[in-house]
């Protein structure tokens, strides 16, 4: 069994690492691998040595920082949506409210909660705000999305962390519209919960996170490659799926998991999944990221 250091986030693990801890393989996701890589942190990965991976999905190979310098720094392992989850006996909306603005709606103040990321939130106001790429945004945009989020700020009966408060603030009523994990939906539909995700017409915010090579890694090569391969095959990906509730990057899972299950987890359609989303993204650089960090700290503060 392998010795496993767990993290928060990716910002702790790259701190960690930047800081001398050493590891052969870590499980970030997508949008930290251009920082990670830029940082000198990770090995590229031969997918020759995958053999599963003509099965994964090609969305998936193809995400924002996946493939540079005419190498492969990243192996998709599992994938989820961000779901806009409501309480469908709290909260009516109509069509046009199909919308990521539901999270900015002034007639819920005190009824909704917002995940505590930086991504997360910038992305759900760009959007809101119609500004295409919502990982490049310029100064006057973020301004734009910096107010936005104050007026949010005093819509919200808090920020989640823990995915256990927000599933509870749900179910009790406390809450009425949350940002949440697609697994908390399914959850939630267990305990007899009235909920329902909707469907932003903007696009749904799809995120994947797999397997890296770390540069420093000790490891013989064989073992870091039968790890990944491990991780990567199918009967691992159904296991994700039927006991985690996140969809797995190789196509080949699906075929293994009852069609009910996966209808229960609105999975039996990948493919049209990938034509309705947004993946998140790296923000496109250092410096960017900083002002990000800066404008989601000052509004959590109300500054």
């Amino acid at each position: 069994m392998p010795a496993t250091a767990i993290f928060a986030d990716e910002e702790e693990a790259f701190q960690k690492l930047q800081g001398g801890f050493t590891a052969d393989v870590a499980h970030p996701c997508s949008y930290a691998l251009p920082r990670w890589r830029e940082a000198g942190l990770l090995a590229p990965i031969d997918v020759t040595r995958l053999p599963e991976w003509p099965n994964v999905f090609d969305r998936l190979k193809s995400v924002d920082g996946a493939v540079a310098d005419g190498q492969n720094w990243f192996v998709p392992i599992e994938w989820g949506r961000n779901l806009i989850l409501y309480r469908t006996d709290l909260v009516t909306l109509s069509p046009e409210q199909q919308s990521w603005s539901v999270l900015f709606d002034e007639s819920l103040k005190g009824k909704i909660a917002m995940f505590d990321g930086v991504e997360q939130a910038v992305f759900a106001a760009a959007l809101v705000l119609g500004f295409n790429n919502p990982f490049d945004l310029n100064d006057e945009q973020l301004t734009a999305v910096k107010e936005l989020l104050l007026k949010q700020k005093a819509l919200l009966r808090f920020y989640w962390t823990d995915q256990t408060n927000v599933e509870q603030a749900l179910a009790s009523g406390e809450v009425a519209v949350a940002l949440a994990w697609g697994a908390s939906y399914v959850t939630l539909k267990s305990q007899g919960v009235p909920i329902a995700a909707l469907a932003p017409k903007e696009g749904e915010q799809t995120y994947v996170c797999g397997l890296v090579r770390l540069k420093d890694s000790q490891a013989p090569d064989d073992v870091v490659y039968d790890f990944i391969n491990s991780e990567l095959a199918p009967e691992t990906g159904k296991y994700f799926i039927e006991q985690f509730n996140y969809a797995h990057a190789n196509r080949r899972a699906f075929d293994l998991v009852d069609k009910a299950k996966l209808a229960e987890l609105d999975l039996s359609h990948p493919d049209d999944i990938f034509n309705n989303s947004v993946f998140l993204s790296s923000i496109a650089t250092e410096e960017l990221r900083q002002k990000y960090n800066k404008v989601f700290e000052d509004v959590k503060l109300g500054s």
